[in-house]
């Protein structure tokens, strides 16, 4: 298999360039980047001659399509997703060539998904939100969903505590601006994200605790309906060390990108928003952080006649660049060995959770990283918990 990882440099990409490494189908992986001089320092890391780079801009459509000749799955990191995903898209589209990418924006998920006519007549899937959150979190609404009679009800959630970068930053005010799509009583509405009326407190065992989640603009409301069939209702939420701040930043609406004149200068205020939170870093983190993230996801629905609920957990501390791109690169080799058949625009819950988290399982999880391994728990309609998946002992790493 040839393996196009464009943006596969970045902190994202890279993580999926050295998995894709290790595995012996891959026997050509290009990392086509913007940054050529960061692709060649990543080649020369890695020191795999089966790693080639070449430098690539994606508003350019003679250096994309360059770049994504003969590939067999194209993997795509370029961000923001809602400014340059179309690019990609079309391309990949053009070329009859599989995709797979990381989006988290909602209205470029919109937009993506009109591609599916197009993509059918291809006979290319484009697999799109393969990261955590989306991500993962679809795969477990689907597996919830296999194991009812009907679902009715999902809500998803994600946690990080710490790491938030620009890039995060700029995403979550993005997530925040103004009204957020949700999906509520079998329509789509607009909603209020971050508003005390959609928190949702969830009680995670130790050593990360109760954490409440608020609604954030993401894309699993927007694929979960289309894909799961009879669901009424779908959120995603979030929560992170920062959020407090960035709440009182988005009721400010200081999520806006029209610049605003301050003296002499044009000044966009989420340009001074991400800047200020960046050179104050005791505002990312105000209680401290456990330095763990977690994904949630609970699917309600009925069962032979009974209310049931499932709820999935998972808990880790690795970083947001592993959590997020290792699920991409497990499935393009997944859709590059035909293990992944459908054509046209396809999200996760498209695909059969057995072998996504069978192959994600294999991945070993490096010395002194914290990670809970998939706890599920299905709550009866007369209130027994039955426990389905215990998960696995967490040792929190002794400060050094």
């Amino acid at each position: 298999m040839r393996m196009v990882v464009i943006g596969g440099a970045g902190e994202m990409g890279s993580v999926a360039v050295e998995y894709l490494a290790r595995q012996p189908e891959c026997r050509e992986i290009i990392v086509a980047d913007y940054d050529y001089q960061k692709a060649a320092n990543l080649q020369s890391r890695l020191g795999n001659d089966r790693v080639a780079i070449r430098e690539c801009d994606v508003t350019n459509r003679t250096s994309l399509k360059e770049a994504i000749a003969g590939a067999t799955v194209v993997l795509n990191f370029a961000g923001p997703f809602y400014r340059l995903a179309h690019h990609v898209i079309e391309a990949v589209i053009d070329s009859g060539t599989s995709y797979v990418d990381i989006c988290d924006d909602y209205d470029a998920t919109r937009k993506i998904l009109e591609y599916d006519d197009d993509a059918k007549k291809a006979g290319t899937t484009i697999l799109t939100g393969m990261g955590a959150s989306p991500g993962i979190t679809n795969v477990y609404a689907r597996m919830g969903a296999d194991w009812l009679d009907q679902a009715e009800e999902i809500h998803t959630a994600w946690v990080t505590e710490g790491g938030e970068g620009r890039a995060v930053l700029f995403h979550l005010l993005h997530s925040s601006a103004g009204k957020i799509p949700g999906y509520r009583d079998g329509a789509y509405q607009d909603i209020k994200p971050m508003h005390d009326d959609g928190a949702l407190t969830v009680a995670f065992p130790a050593p990360l605790g109760e954490v409440t989640f608020y609604d954030i603009g993401h894309p699993e409301p927007i694929t979960i309906p289309r894909f799961i069939n009879g669901v009424k209702t779908v959120t995603n939420k979030g929560a992170m060390g920062s959020l407090k701040s960035v709440r009182s930043m988005v009721q400010l609406e200081l999520w806006r990108e029209e610049p605003v004149k301050v003296g002499h200068h044009l000044i966009s205020p989420n340009d001074f928003t991400v800047s200020f939170l960046l050179q104050n870093p005791h505002l990312l983190s105000p209680g401290g952080s456990t330095g763990l993230g977690a994904l949630y996801v609970s699917v309600q629905g009925y069962k032979n006649g009974e209310n049931q609920k499932y709820e999935f957990m998972s808990i880790s501390s690795a970083s947001m660049g592993e959590g997020t791109s290792l699920p991409a690169a497990v499935a393009s080799v997944l859709l590059g060995l035909g293990k992944i058949k459908q054509p046209g625009v396809i999200a996760p819950e498209c695909l059969d959770p057995r072998i996504v988290l069978t192959q994600l399982a294999k991945n070993p999880v490096p010395e002194g990283q914290v990670n809970s391994g998939l706890i599920i728990r299905l709550t009866r309609e007369n209130g027994e918990i039955n426990v389905i998946s215990p998960g696995k002992p967490m040792t929190v790493p002794a400060p050094k």
